[in-house]
C-alpha cells in the first residue's frame, strides 16, 4: 500500500486539507483542531520550527503528528512551552504505530533534539487505553486527570448549594457566546482579565486570536458572569464532535470571595448537552501531590477539589518523557530533587 508523508512545511494546503479531514472522520477531540494546534504554536516563545506532519495512504490520512521543536539556552526539545505535546494519533493498521514513533525518533536525530515530552489525549481513551508511550523507550511521567459525563450532569451539594446562591440574587446574570453572537470586544474583556488576576501579560495576544477563531468556527463557547451588568468571570470551553475541554478561566480579582464558577460550569455543562458533547476533560490535571514535571501549589489544588465537584470520573493523563542526553536527564532529575521539599511532607505527618 502506497504510503505518503505530508509536511506542513512543505505543503500547508494539503495538510490542512488532510488533518481536518482525518479529526472530524475520527471524531477527535478539540485537543486536535487544526485551530489549537496554531494556539499551541503561538503560545510557544521558543519555537525554532514546526516538523508536523501527516501519514497518508491511497490518498487518506491514517496518522497526524504534531511535532513543535523548542530551543532553550542550551537544548533543542519536542515541546511546547519546555511542556507536554499532544501525542500522535494514528488508525489501528499493522506496523503503524511502530513506524510513526521511528519516524519521531529519526527527526529527533535530524534536529539534534535532547528530549521529547509527550501526553495522550484522555477523551481518546477508547483508542489509547494504556500509555503506548512506554514501549519506546519513554519514561512514565503520567498524572491524574478527571472526565465530566455532560449527559448525565451531577453536582457536589455544596456546588448546588453555590449555584443557588447565585441564582436566586437578580443582580447576577449568564452571558454566553459562541458562534451566533461572537463578539470581539468581550473575548477582549476574557483575555484583559488574563491580565489582571496575574499581573502581567501571561500569553501572547495570538493565543487568544486564536481562540476567538475556534469560537466563530463553531468549536468554542465562553460562558460569562455579570454583576450588574458588567462581566466579572469568564471560563473557555472548547468542542468537537462529542468531546470537549475546560479550556481556561478568568475572573476580576475583586469577586474572589464569591463562587463565580460552579454556575458558570453548570451552565456550561447544559449547553455541552445540547450540542451533543458526552465527556468533557476537565483541563488542568487533578494530581494534588508532587510529581516528576508537576508541582501544584495551593491555588491548583484547590482547583482540582473543585472541579470534582461536577459529576464525573478520575482517568490517568498518560504523559512520557524520552530522552536523548544523560547530561538535561541529569539535569531535570537536580530540578525535581530541588523542587520536591521532603521536609514539607514531614511536617504535615
Amino acid at each position: 500500500m502506497p504510503a505518503d508523508i505530508i509536511n506542513r512545511k512543505d505543503n500547508q494546503r494539503l495538510f490542512a486539507q488532510y488533518w481536518q479531514e482525518f479529526v472530524a472522520h475520527n471524531k477527535l477531540g478539540p485537543e486536535y483542531l487544526l485551530t489549537n494546534i496554531d494556539y499551541l504554536l503561538a503560545y510557544s516563545d521558543k519555537l525554532v520550527t514546526d516538523r508536523s506532519f501527516i501519514l497518508a495512504k491511497n490518498n487518506q490520512p491514517v496518522a497526524v503528528v504534531f511535532l513543535p521543536i523548542e530551543k532553550d539556552e542550551q537544548y533543542k526539545s519536542m515541546t511546547i512551552a519546555q511542556s507536554f505535546v499532544p501525542a500522535p494519533v494514528f488508525l489501528a493498521q499493522k506496523d503503524l504505530e511502530a513506524n510513526i514513533m521511528r519516524s519521531i525518533d529519526q527527526i529527533a536525530s535530524t534536529e539534534n533534539v535532547a528530549k521529547i515530552m509527550l501526553r495522550i489525549d484522555p477523551l481518546e481513551h477508547q483508542q489509547y487505553p494504556y500509555n503506548f508511550l512506554i514501549n519506546y523507550d519513554y519514561l512514565d511521567a503520567s498524572l491524574l486527570g478527571y472526565l465530566l459525563d455532560c449527559q448525565q450532569p451531577e453536582m457536589r451539594r455544596n456546588h448546588r448549594r453555590a449555584v443557588k446562591k447565585i441564582q436566586d440574587d437578580p443582580d447576577f446574570s449568564i452571558f454566553i457566546m459562541d458562534q451566533k453572537n461572537s463578539d470581539y470586544q468581550i473575548h477582549e474583556t476574557y483575555r484583559a482579565f488574563h491580565h489582571k488576576c496575574a499581573g502581567k501579560i501571561t500569553r501572547p495576544k495570538a493565543t487568544f486570536d486564536w481562540q476567538f477563531k475556534m469560537l466563530e468556527q463553531g468549536n468554542a463557547v465562553l460562558v460569562g458572569l455579570k454583576y450588574k451588568d458588567q462581566f466579572i468571570a469568564f471560563t473557555y470551553f472548547t468542542y468537537q464532535a462529542d468531546k470537549a475541554v475546560s479550556f481556561s478561566a478568568a475572573d476580576d480579582p475583586a469577586f474572589d470571595h464569591l463562587p463565580l464558577y460552579h454556575i458558570i460550569n453548570a451552565q456550561a455543562l447544559a449547553y455541552l448537552k445540547n450540542h451533543g458533547v458526552k465527556e468533557m476533560d476537565m483541563g488542568q490535571p487533578l494530581t494534588i501531590s508532587d510529581q516528576f514535571f508537576y508541582h501544584p501549589d495551593a491555588k491548583q489544588k484547590n482547583i482540582s477539589l473543585f472541579k470534582t465537584g461536577f459529576g464525573g470520573r478520575f482517568v490517568q493523563n498518560f504523559y512520557g518523557v524520552k530522552y536523548f542526553s544523560q547530561q538535561l536527564f541529569e539535569a531535570d532529575l537536580a530540578d525535581f530533587v530541588k523542587k520536591y521539599k521532603i521536609a514539607d511532607y514531614e511536617q504535615k505527618k
